[in-house]
This record gives C-alpha cells, sequence and structure tokens, in this order.
C-alpha cells in the first residue's frame, strides 16, 4: 500500500527525522540523510540488505553498521513500520503518511497481502478501553496459504473447498 510521497510530504519527513535526531541528541549526518533518501525511494517492503544494495547502486558508501543503527531511528520516530514475515529478516515499509494497514502472509510462496480493516481498528479501540490502554500502533498479522499455494497443496484441498463453498 506504499505509495511514493509528494515533494512536499517528502520534505515534511525529513524535517520531521530531524527534528526527531535533534531531540535525542543525534545528528542529522549525509549517511543518515542518504539512508533517509533512500528508504523514501522505495516502494513496498525492504529488508536492510536491499537497503545497503540500493544505497550502493546510488553511489553511496554507507556502512552496514550505519544502516543498522539508523533503521530503528527511523522507526521509533514513524518514518518507517518495522514488520516481520518470517522468524528470519525483519522487514520495513512506509508509515510516515500512510494509512494503517495490516498483512497476510502465505507461507509457502511468500506472497504478502496487504489490507485495511475497520473491524481490526475498532477491535484495537475496544481492547485498549477495556484494559485502560493508550495505542499508537498495531501490528497483525495472518499467515496461512494463498489461494494458489492451497488449492496447488493437495493437503489444503478441503480448506479451498470449504472456501469456495462459503462467503469470506
Amino acid at each position: 500500500m506504499a505509495r511514493r510521497l509528494t515533494p512536499a510530504e517528502l520534505e515534511s519527513a525529513t524535517a520531521h527525522y530531524q527534528r526527531y535526531l535533534l531531540s535525542h541528541g543525534v545528528k542529522f549526518t549525509q549517511p543518515r540523510r542518504q539512508i533517509l533518501d533512500a528508504v523514501l525511494s522505495i516502494d513496498g517492503h525492504f529488508e536492510a540488505e536491499q537497503l545497503l544494495y540500493e544505497l550502493r547502486q546510488r553511489g553511496h558508501k554507507v556502512g552496514k553498521a550505519t544502516i543498522y543503527r539508523t533503521l530503528p531511528l527511523l522507526v521509533d520516530c514513524g518514518i518507517l513500520k518495522q514488520v516481520r514475515f518470517d522468524v528470519k529478516q525483519a522487514h520495513y515499509e512506509h508509515a510516515f503518511g500512510e494509512d494503517p494497514h495490516d498483512h497476510m502472509v502465505c507461507r509457502r510462496c511468500g506472497r504478502i497481502v496487504e489490507f485495511s480493516a475497520d473491524e481490526v481498528v475498532e477491535l484495537r479501540k475496544r481492547l485498549a478501553r477495556k484494559y485502560r490502554f493508550h495505542p499508537i500502533t498495531h501490528r497483525f498479522q495472518v499467515s496461512g496459504l494463498c489461494w494458489e499455494c492451497a488449492t496447488a497443496c493437495p493437503a489444503a484441498l478441503p480448506l479451498a473447498a470449504a472456501k469456495t463453498n462459503s462467503a469470506v
């Protein structure tokens, strides 16, 4: 669901990040600027290694350690959202200026389906009220098999047939 930010949104995101770093006593260095620019130009989900590759393609000599130190700063200030689709690797996606959404992940082919559901947001609000909690964000993910993988897997055929016969 990531979309290209407008020039005004890019400027706003940069200013937001600079204020965040300043408030935490961290300098807005050239490598951090290069990482921010690269992150904001990537559509969709990405891993730290993909970001490193993107920066190298642009001719930037940003170290791997700098990337791994900067990504949490971008998450903490709300520019990025960290998501985990498996146990191996963290992925990142834009959060700044984006509507909240959740994910369904196919365990067989790795397909990621992004969705927004008012019911999930309403449940978060109800639970927060019940437990006197102030929610900032949430992470909801469904793991399973996409339609193609479910129909290709003999063990999942009863599941796929049941889905066909019932309204989803």
